[in-house]
């Protein structure tokens, strides 16, 4: 799967909120602990797929095209903008 369709199938906002669950954490760790309502089914969902974009080492593409989107809010941006300077250092 591409990192698009992975980052889709997340939400982008979700996948920058939840970056450190998904990267350390267990898939029942991060479906235990999401604060939205979502559904079992969806917390399953997403939690595969953002750690789907880890297990094919695509994080990095996925936090550029966050902060390049321009449907994503500049509180989220800015947080990715972070994650990707601590993480690899850009």
């Amino acid at each position: 799967m591409t990192v698009d369709r992975l980052l889709s199938s997340v939400g982008m906002r979700t996948f920058v909120k939840y970056y450190y669950n998904f990267k350390n954490q267990s898939r029942s760790y991060c479906i235990a602990n999401f604060e939205e309502n979502f559904t079992d089914k969806a917390k399953s969902s997403k939690t595969g797929h953002a750690q789907s974009i880890f297990k094919n080492n695509m994080e990095k593409d996925a936090l550029l095209k966050i902060i390049h989107s321009s449907r994503v809010d500049d509180t989220t941006k800015l947080k990715a903008t972070i994650i990707l300077k601590n993480e690899f250092g850009c």
